[in-house]
Order: structure tokens, then C-alpha cells, then sequence
């Protein structure tokens, strides 16, 4: 079982030791790739993510870094949507940090685990993004899964232990949405 910091919740460690534990456990299933030959047709890396106990992955692509979740609060328009929770800066850029179950359609989370900073994505409304979630549950090989399993919105994917995922993609995640940020 891990323990809290493991899992991405904790307080010990900082940001920095949260980090190399997901860089790690990446550098771990690349060098397993060598070693095991396999049909990788259709497999891509992906940050597996929990928001309210639903596993959602998200493309390695689009991660720039995974953090501890961290943010100042800003002053809000009134056109501002309920999931963002304000904002963090990051190597001299300011992100907009959202809350990833609001954008799913859930219930804004209580206490977020971990934080992903996505890489810029052409088209978006707002440049740099931060997402909330509840924890990480590390970095895993996905399958695209048969569309008989899909979901409206987001298709499915199968993890190896063969657990299905919601894949997330950024620019569909937030093409339709407004910002007024």
C-alpha cells in the first residue's frame, strides 16, 4: 500500500521529490519496453489521474510536469468558469489552474492530490493550463479500447491490467469552453 506521499498526496518530499518519483517510475517502463517484445501497435504513454474515483489518463504529450498542487487564488470575473481556482507560475509563466472534476462535470474537489501542467495547446482560448486532480497513479502504457466501451465525450482506454481509462485530450477538453480569466 503506498503511503500518502507515494501516492501523490503527501506533504513530504516537495514538489521536487513528487516529481522524480513520476520520472522515475517512467525511466522504469521504458526500460521494461526493451526488454519484453511486445506489438506496441496502438500503446502510448500516458499520466493516469484519479478525479472522484474514475481513472481518466492523459497523453505523456501533452504533460509538461506533474506537481504538487499549488496555487494563488485571483481575483474572478464574473464570467469566470467554476473550475478555475486561480492560478501558478511556473518558470515565468502564469498557468490557469483548473479543477479537472468541475470540467468533467462533477463537483468541485475538496482536497486535489496532484497538479499537471500541460504543454501549450494551438487554438485554446487561454495558453498554459494546470489541472487538479485527485491523485496520480503513476505513468502506464494505454490501449485505445473497442468503441462498444466508449463514452460520450472522451474515449476509453485499457490500462495493461486491463482497467479502463476516460482519455483526455486537451484540446477537446477545452475547445468549446470559455474563459474569463
Amino acid at each position: 500500500m503506498p503511503t500518502p506521499n507515494e501516492a501523490g498526496d503527501g506533504a513530504a518530499g516537495g514538489a521536487d521529490g513528487y516529481a522524480r518519483r513520476v520520472m522515475a517510475e517512467r525511466a522504469r517502463l521504458l526500460a521494461a519496453r526493451g526488454q519484453t517484445p511486445r506489438d506496441d501497435a496502438g500503446r502510448r504513454a500516458a499520466v493516469i489521474l484519479d478525479v472522484g474515483g474514475q481513472g481518466h489518463a492523459i497523453d505523456l504529450h501533452h504533460v509538461l510536469r506533474m506537481t504538487e498542487p499549488a496555487w494563488s487564488a485571483m481575483p474572478r470575473r464574473p464570467d469566470c468558469p467554476a473550475a478555475v481556482r486561480g492560478v501558478f507560475g511556473h518558470v515565468g509563466h502564469l498557468y490557469t489552474v483548473m479543477d479537472l472534476s468541475v470540467l468533467l462535470g462533477g463537483a468541485p474537489m475538496e482536497h486535489a492530490g496532484a497538479m499537471a501542467l500541460l504543454r501549450p495547446v494551438a487554438g485554446l482560448p487561454v495558453a498554459r493550463i494546470a489541472l487538479l486532480a485527485g491523485r496520480t497513479l503513476g505513468v502506464d502504457d494505454v490501449v485505445d479500447a473497442p468503441a462498444a466501451v466508449s463514452v460520450p465525450g472522451h474515449p476509453m482506454a485499457a490500462l495493461p491490467d486491463g482497467r479502463l481509462v476516460a482519455v483526455l485530450d486537451p484540446a477537446r477538453l477545452f475547445a468549446a469552453r470559455s474563459f474569463g480569466v
